[in-house]
């Protein structure tokens, strides 16, 4: 076990993972926050009404997702350098826990400083405009259907963690590109499964788990899953996020030098 896993070596190669790139990781969070800032104030002018909860929403996931992608593609980048890579990978550490790190830092301590950078930049924004006789409801990540939220990012996060092991360069690039030509390919294959199954009818490109759509004598017909079926759509995701994280884990252990 300790071959795997030992808490004491895994403590010291955190730390040195932390001293070696927290001054980047600042920098990023500074520029996420400039972003956020600059994009959220042109936003909250141009709009005539306040920013309601559902608009919020719309905003937390579609930045935690992209900024999300975009540095966890970066967290194992020494890996593509040669100069980099010899050192990294002859640590006195297991792969487990170069993994282990590299995950902590792109998931849990992303989320925290993500969300926590979102809503200081959010509290911000609305105090700069006043609505009359309207109080802004704010978004609570802790209310609601999130736990989705979560359960997206982590698909996303476990295929863009694979990509950043497995391409030496051009991570974001390479990994965007192969998941939406797959993706592409899948919905396409949906769509000729479903028409199978329907019998031949003409339908519309079929997202897999989403509504399926067709007509029949002039009239348009619109099936979605209920509520159930949906929750064990969410457990198929995060089987699918659990099985990309240890794909990953076992592309890192191949490039053990």
């Amino acid at each position: 076990m300790n071959n795997i896993f030992n808490i004491n070596r895994f403590w010291r190669l955190f730390i040195k993972h932390t001293a070696e790139h927290y001054r980047a990781y600042l920098m990023s969070a500074a520029v996420l926050g400039g972003v956020m800032l600059l994009g959220g104030a042109f936003i909250i002018y141009m709009i005539p009404g306040p920013l309601d909860a559902g608009f919020q929403s719309v905003l937390f996931v579609s930045l935690m997702l992209i900024a999300g992608s975009l540095f966890t593609s970066t967290i194992f980048a020494d890996m593509g350098d040669k100069r980099k890579a010899v050192p990294t990978l002859t640590l006195p550490a297991s792969q487990f826990e170069k993994f282990l790190v590299g995950w902590i830092y792109s998931f849990p301590i992303f989320l925290i400083f993500f969300t926590s950078i979102f809503y200081v930049v959010l509290l911000g924004l609305i105090g700069m405009k006043h609505w009359p006789h309207h109080r802004t409801e704010v978004l609570s990540v802790f209310q609601g259907r999130v736990y989705i939220m979560i359960v997206v990012y982590s698909v996303l996060h476990a295929i863009t963690l694979y990509g950043a092991i497995l391409f030496d360069k051009l991570h974001f690039i390479k990994t965007a590109f192969s998941f939406f030509v797959s993706y592409a390919v899948l919905i396409l294959l949906n769509t000729f499964f479903l028409r199978a199954i329907i019998g031949g009818r003409d339908i519309m490109a079929a997202v897999p788990y989403g509504f399926l759509n067709f007509q029949e004598h002039n009239r348009y017909y619109s099936i979605d899953v209920t509520y159930q079926p949906t929750n064990w759509v969410l457990y198929i995701f995060m089987g699918l996020a659990i099985l990309f994280w240890a794909i990953a884990y076992l592309k890192l252990k191949e490039k053990q030098v």
